[in-house]
């Protein structure tokens, strides 16, 4: 009789599961800590893990993508005006001096205004444009005629006599301004019969741009005032193109309305006389200037004040006759100081070169050759003193001088008339004080 042969002992069961399709995507969560519910939702602690770490993603994209940083500017700009450049090289793009033509002569100014350009051909000009055809050569003709306007323009304002338009042109029309709007508001008759200071300043300046004048109840006015304002606006732009253009495209009359415009309508209408002359812009601007200038200001420049403050209040309580004989010594020194600058500055204004030599208008290197068929040369407009300039009558009409202390107006004409035209015209055109 055969024995059954002995069977194997049978194993224990594994007490780890066995892993699923699914185990090896499902992550370990027992060893996580458990974190508290998000308010509205079902999902337990493991689950607001993945959007906690999202969160923190997305925080930090939207904190590294500033819209105003130059590198977001220059991606405007290359995604704009050059889409082709912006497409081939997303590794190393090239720069934007390297791929659109100088707009002036510095380049972070070129940025600001590529920056405006593009938006502005990307509003009104692409919008249509790339409906019709997908060609962009019409575009980048536009941005070369825009940077050839821009470097003649920049050229010939090198070549202004910043001193004459600052302080004397400006401020004559300025000093216009001023005596007009006074008489226009304080008029001859009374108030039983009606005038408008409007219609009174504008016939004391007639200007072709603002008549006539608008009124609210007549809607035809308005639109009158508006259409020659328009037109006045393509007279000056087209006037000056006339003079800033290559012959070539200024024979172009499709390329020449289309940015003339861009520059009367979209740039001179509606940036600087519709936006930038608002009152509230204007405000705003102040505000803007008075903050940036108030940052400067740091936490010691406010401890040294308040040092100063307790040390004035103290040093008042401990006046005394040392203090007094201090103070009088420091304003001796200053006095001194003052008179001799003043002294070697007269005694040295003789050796400085003229204000405006006769060959300004001429460029560095130029050699003037006398030849039968040269052009003649206009006539140079005469020079003005500084101390003639209309910027002082003009701060003196401001503040109303002749009537508040018209004794001090008086005394101040007669010295600058002595200055002027007095013995040794020492304030005279190219004189000791007008250098």
């Amino acid at each position: 009789m055969t024995t059954p042969a002995p069977q194997p002992p049978a194993l224990a069961p594994d007490p780890r599961p066995k892993p699923s399709r699914t185990s090896s995507l499902q992550p370990d969560t027992t060893a996580l800590p458990k974190t508290r519910p998000i308010l509205g939702s079902t999902s337990t602690g493991t689950g607001a893990q993945p959007e906690q770490a999202g969160g923190h993603r997305r925080g930090a994209r939207t904190a590294s993508a500033d819209p105003l940083s130059d590198r977001a500017t220059a991606f405007l700009i290359r995604r704009i005006l050059c889409p082709q450049q912006a497409d081939k090289g997303r590794s190393s793009p090239a720069s934007i001096e390297d791929i659109l033509p100088p707009l002036t002569s510095r380049n972070d100014v070129d940025l600001q205004l590529y920056a405006l350009i593009a938006i502005i051909l990307r509003e009104y000009v692409q919008n249509w444009y790339t409906k019709i055809t997908p060609d962009e050569t019409f575009v980048a003709e536009i941005v070369q005629i825009i940077a050839h306007i821009t470097r003649a323009l920049e050229q010939r304002l090198r070549k202004v006599g910043l001193e004459s338009l600052l302080f004397d042109e400006i401020p004559e029309l300025l000093d216009k301004h001023v005596t007009a709007y006074r008489v226009a508001h304080d008029p001859l008759t009374q108030p039983p019969v009606g005038t408008d200071p409007r219609e009174i300043y504008h016939s004391l300046c007639p200007l072709p741009a603002l008549s006539p004048v608008p009124r609210p109840g007549d809607p035809g006015s308005v639109a009158a005032q508006a259409e020659n304002e328009a037109a006045y606006r393509q007279l000056l732009v087209y006037a000056f193109l006339a003079i800033l253009l290559p012959t070539e495209d200024l024979e172009n009359s499709c390329l020449t309305a289309l940015v003339g415009q861009i520059f009367s309508e979209l740039i001179i209408g509606n940036t600087v006389a519709g936006r930038l002359s608002e009152p509230w812009l204007i405000w705003e601007l102040l505000i803007i200037a008075s903050r940036t200038a108030g940052r400067h200001k740091t936490a010691e420049d406010a401890v040294r004040s308040r040092q100063s403050s307790t040390g004035r209040s103290a040093g008042r309580r401990l006046f005394s006759a040392q203090a007094l004989f201090w103070a009088i010594l420091q304003w001796c020194f200053l006095a001194v100081s003052f008179i001799r600058t003043a002294l070697t500055i007269f005694v040295t204004s003789s050796s400085l070169p003229p204000r405006a030599p006769q060959d300004a208008g001429l460029p560095k290197g130029t050699i003037r050759h006398s030849t039968s068929q040269e052009t003649p040369r206009l006539p140079s407009p005469s020079k003005t003193p500084v101390l003639a300039f209309r910027c002082w009558s003009a701060v003196s009409n401001l503040v109303e001088m002749d009537k508040r202390m018209p004794w001090l107006c008086g005394a101040l004409s007669l010295f600058q008339w002595i200055a002027i035209m007095g013995p040794g015209r020492i304030a005279g055109v190219d004189g000791r004080l007008d250098r």
